[in-house]
């Protein structure tokens, strides 16, 4: 056969398998122009209108900016897409998306931007024969391997291995050949990593300094830095029914004089809830929980003492949470990680706020019953369980990196299951889906009364004191997050928790 109708054939089936063949492709994403987590989710909106359908997550990074100094830091992440899209037409949307979010072509080189999307790697056709593939790839490049430009979004997105790429993201199994491709790429990103950043301030548990840290979009407080050191939510309960604080806070004014004793403890994010969560509690409706916490949030937000800490609404009801965005709250924490509200995923996914989910089987009324207390392995259906509802929660159109997990500490569970999953914490997180097993956890222990059950007081101090020991437990086992009444007991805990793990 003639070479030109060689040539001519394998084009054609070049052209038919680009249309009708899904592959998986790395795309990073970057920006430091405008509002910028804002430009994140447009972005990948757009992507999904033009066929690339979003399978997996990295985690969200900011970054530094490289060569050109005088800018601001990029949020930068990484996400694989399964598309029909050839390279150059990939390419060609990629280009499209930039511009319709505002991105200039022929801009600064290395300088701010709206918006930035790179092709990290794309996965060529395997079933193919050599010749054809080797012409794909030529067509492809240079985006067929690791992106070469030293850009601060390639820097990025080589985080991507930072999580186990062979794991399944959103319930579809990334390809061998691209996964082989994400696990070169972590080998590379640790041996730079060791080598280049010797001795300096770690910003990023093991993975990096102080100009690249994990980070989630908290709003008008920015990119709010999770690792590095654990970190305290303080509990501001608007209730006259709470188990250990009920009736304490009656007025506005006491609610803030709490709050600023809590920032002043070590209180990192402040957990204002209006509704009694405890075994057996009366259901409150949505707007007479708004008449307790708004109030409340509205003169927090507004507190120049508390600039800088976070306000976090707890709540289970979607227009509560909505209502509290708007009055100051920077994000959201839902005992029954979406179960008691339809409306509740939609709402975050508008609101663009972390998420917290926990674990909760039925509600606070029932979830003591031995129907919903029954264990075979607590920290496996556990973390399964919760994947699930992370899993709708992501369909709804809430990324994994605002998603903050929290197991449940003595919702729906009895005291041994309470202390396994302390234990057991590291199982529980490897038990949800791929893009959750490295986000932020939250755990609460705090002043639960299998605690005082197990010392034989319920008396606060004591059960205070337990709670500081549990949260020491709770932070080896890679929780983030702890969620305390006590806010300066717990702090010293975890001071001496990180000098140790940190070490570790």
């Amino acid at each position: 056969m003639p070479l030109v109708t060689t040539l001519s054939s394998l084009a054609k089936a070049y052209r038919r398998y680009s249309t009708s063949t899904l592959r998986d492709v790395v795309i990073a994403v970057g920006s430091n122009q405008g509002k910028t987590f804002s430009n994140f989710t447009a972005a990948l909106g757009l992507l999904k209108k033009h066929s690339c359908q979003v399978v997996r997550y990295s985690r969200l990074y900011e970054t530094a900016p490289a060569y050109v100094l005088d800018q601001p830091p990029f949020l930068n992440a990484a996400v694989v897409v399964r598309t029909s899209l050839s390279p150059e037409s990939l390419l060609t949307t990629l280009k499209n998306v930039e511009a319709s979010l505002g991105r200039q072509a022929g801009g600064q080189r290395w300088g701010p931007r709206p918006i930035d999307l790179d092709i990290v790697f794309y996965h060529a056709p395997q079933v193919l024969s050599l010749d054809l593939q080797e012409a794909s790839q030529q067509q492809a490049a240079p985006s067929e391997s690791t992106a070469q430009e030293a850009d601060v979004d390639g820097l990025g997105s080589t985080c991507m291995g930072s999580e186990p790429a062979a794991d399944e993201g959103g319930g579809q199994s990334i390809h061998p050949a691209l996964r082989d491709q994400l696990w070169d790429a972590y080998r590379c990103w640790n041996e730079w990593k060791s080598t280049s950043l010797q001795g300096s301030a770690a910003g990023v548990q093991g993975q990096g300094k102080v100009d690249i840290r994990c980070v989630l979009p908290m709003g008008k407080l920015g990119c709010w830095a999770w690792q590095g050191r654990s970190h305290i939510m303080g509990i501001l309960n608007i209730t006259p029914d709470s188990f250990s604080d009920g009736g304490q806070i009656t007025s506005v004014q006491q609610a803030v004089q709490q709050a600023r004793r809590l920032a002043e403890d070590g209180a990192d994010m402040l957990d204002v809830g209006g509704q009694s969560t405890r075994p057996g509690a009366a259901f409150l409706s949505a707007e007479d929980e708004l008449e307790r916490v708004l109030p409340v949030i509205r003169a927090l937000a507004s507190d120049e003492a508390l600039t800088g800490v976070a306000i976090s609404i707890d709540t289970f009801h979607a227009r509560v949470a909505s209502e509290a965005v708007a009055a100051g709250a920077h994000l959201v924490n839902d005992v029954s990680g979406g179960t008691m509200d339809p409306h509740m995923y939609s709402v975050v996914a508008d609101l663009e706020v972390p998420y917290i989910m926990m674990h909760m089987r039925g509600s606070p009324a029932t979830m003591q019953q031995p129907k919903n207390t029954a264990y075979r392995d607590a920290c496996t259906e556990v973390g399964a369980e919760l994947g699930h509802r992370i899993q709708n929660a992501v369909a709804a159109g809430i990324q994994p990196w605002r998603i903050i997990t929290d197991p449940g500490i003595g919702f729906s569970k009895q005291a041994a299951e309470n202390f396994r999953l302390i234990a057991g914490l590291r199982r529980f997180r490897y038990a949800l889906p791929a893009p959750m097993q490295h986000m932020p956890m939250l755990v609460g222990p705090s002043r639960k009364r299998f605690l005082g059950d197990l010392l034989g007081s319920q008396d606060n101090a004591v059960r205070d004191r337990a709670t500081a020991v549990a949260a020491s437990l709770c932070i080896a086992g890679s929780a983030n997050i702890i969620r305390a009444h006590n806010a300066a007991i717990v702090r010293e805990a975890l001071a001496v928790a990180d000098a140790t793990y940190q070490q570790s």
